[in-house]
């Protein structure tokens, strides 16, 4: 949306109409599931006036949980004391100041301190300084002084808020302030089938397992990353895997990793390999050999190595097995194929410092030869988005469990394809019908225009790239770049090349540029390998700045 479009007003009383929207979803799916707290705290919700709503609402979204009445003034409400009255009578919050110091101070500007307490002697100090002395200090006389200066209300049930945003979300990311942004046309979400079949959550369990996981990630970002019995404590802390369960395994896999691999820094290797086999996620087993061969075990790294070579969970596991493998027989002493380095096409290019990034000057250079486009990562995916839309959006159990998914929640795992593999094989079937592709393509861009969609990059998809794209690279290039980025959605999304050129003569080639000092990253070699096996025309461009004439 630009800067001259005009948004919607929201009614003043939006956010109790999202709040009541969201709870009411997760009561009428997830009823049976949740605690009698629970209940009961959406029943006090709704037994409140809306004054008292709008206010228990307001105070339950912010950061804070404690508030200075006098601090607080929302158009919406009437009479603010008499709804903080009402909510105080019930048990959603507590008009009793707070004991503790430091969030007592937090409520308090610089000027409202040196009024009300006698810190003459601090006047020097900047307020972080000033906050951290009172608190070390812990006066009585200060506490009080500042408690009785004002009413305050304290709300409660932060924790119940966040079980019900998790069972509307299904994540711990995306917040409320999601209604808002599609109210304001900011975004807009597909439409798709939410029922209860659909549901993310089966138990109780399944929902305490999720919030556990995401307390320990809390955890894992404050704790001493220099403690290794701490992070092993948080490691013993996290739930068991449900094996039906995608996200939640993900997740704790990716915890295990990240715990792994600071005990790994800590030379804690033996405790690190101990979670990196509890892992199914890459790069565990990666890491698994590297400590293995640095203890020695050459035996057990070469079996693992086996096991990725002979069924692989990424380009990157099938890469490093090959590559130590190798290296294993090398070291033994056995005979070993020569495997001569891929190496890129390569153009060394001298051009005058633009204003811009250094892809932005080699595109004005490009120009000159046709017409010439900074993709990046955002036109195979786009197309493959625009291609395989009504697929991603179809309806699968557990697919999709709140309306701001801009993707399904198996989006970039293997069951993705299998789950839809019907639709995938119809669907491939129209590559050997080159108009029926394109009219595929053409027709979601036009009707779906501005939808969000996870691989699909509107700002910089436009209608003449897409055209030019399409008119351009032959069906049978799109057909092996959608293959390869199938088959991982999550890593072979990355890596594509900077810009894509459409000489005047014809055809296409994408270009990769790198400026001074740069280099091509794994991700982006994998790519390039790829094009070089399947004919893609790309090549590398190195740019070296120059005050003389342009030259190529």
């Amino acid at each position: 949306m630009s800067a001259n479009d005009q948004q919607p007003d929201l009614p003043p009383d939006y956010y109790r109409t999202n709040f009541h929207t969201l709870i009411t979803f997760v009561d009428d799916t997830y009823g049976e599931l949740l605690s009698l707290d629970e209940r009961v705290w959406l029943t006090t919700i709704r037994q409140c006036s809306k004054a008292a709503q709008f206010l228990y609402i307001r105070l339950l979204l912010r950061k804070a949980m404690a508030f200075r009445q006098s601090r607080l003034d929302y158009p919406e409400i009437d009479d603010l004391p008499a709804a903080a009255q009402e909510l105080a009578a019930t048990t959603l919050a507590s008009n009793i100041a707070p004991e503790a110091l430091p969030i007592i101070l937090s409520c308090y500007t610089r000027p409202e301190l040196e009024k009300l307490l006698d810190i003459k002697r601090f006047k020097a100090l900047p307020r972080a300084d000033l906050v951290d002395t009172l608190n070390a200090d812990d006066s009585d006389q200060h506490r009080a002084i500042l408690q009785e200066a004002d009413q305050w209300i304290s709300v409660a049930g932060h924790e119940k808020w966040l079980v019900f945003s998790l069972c509307f979300f299904g994540n711990p990311y995306q917040n409320i302030s999601e209604f808002v942004l599609r109210d304001l046309g900011v975004v807009r979400y597909e439409t798709y089938s939410i029922d209860q079949a659909s549901r993310v959550f089966k138990s109780r369990d399944q929902i305490d397992a999720h919030l556990q996981c995401f307390e320990i990630a809390a955890l894992f970002d404050i704790v001493d990353d220099r403690d290794a019995d701490a992070l092993l404590e948080l490691a013993t802390g996290l739930p068991k895997r449900y094996a039906r369960d995608i996200n939640l395994c993900r997740r704790i896999d990716r915890l295990r990793n990240r715990i792994a691999r600071q005990l790994e820094r800590l030379n804690k290797a033996d405790a690190a390999l101990s979670l990196y086999r509890l892992s199914e996620r890459p790069p565990s087993r990666e890491r698994q050999v590297r400590l293995l061969l640095a203890q020695g075990d050459v035996r057990d790294a070469a079996v693992l190595c086996d096991r990725m070579l002979a069924l692989p969970l990424n380009d990157i596991e099938l890469q490093f097995a090959v590559r130590t493998l190798r290296k294993i027989a090398i070291a033994e002493n056995r005979s070993v194929k020569p495997q001569p380095r891929f190496q890129p096409q390569l153009t060394r290019l001298s051009l005058h410092r633009g204003a811009g990034r250094v892809e932005q000057v080699a595109r004005q250079f490009y120009l000159r030869f046709g017409e010439c486009y900074e993709v990046e990562n955002s036109l195979i995916n786009s197309v493959l988005g625009l291609f395989i839309w009504d697929i991603m959006f179809m309806p699968v159990s557990g697919a999709f469990f709140n309306p701001f998914q801009s993707a399904p929640a198996d989006f970039s795992e293997p069951d993705f394809i299998r789950a839809r593999q019907t639709a995938f094989d119809k669907r491939f079937k129209e590559y050997d019908a080159p108009e029926c592709f394109r009219n595929r393509v053409l027709s979601n861009y036009r009707s779906k225009q501005g939808i969000s969609n996870r691989m699909v990059h509107w700002e910089k998809l436009t209608e003449s790239l897409l055209m030019l794209s399409l008119e351009r690279i032959p069906v049978a290039d799109w057909r092996v770049m959608f293959q390869r980025a199938l088959a991982d959605m999550r890593e072979n999304r990355k890596g594509l090349p900077d810009l894509v050129l459409f000489p005047e003569s014809g055809g296409y080639e994408f270009i990769e540029i790198k400026g001074p000092g740069d280099a091509l990253q794994a991700h982006q070699r994998r790519w390039m390998q790829f094009f070089h096996t399947h004919n893609i025309p790309c090549r590398v461009v190195h740019i070296r700045w120059s005050r003389e004439k342009t030259s190529g």
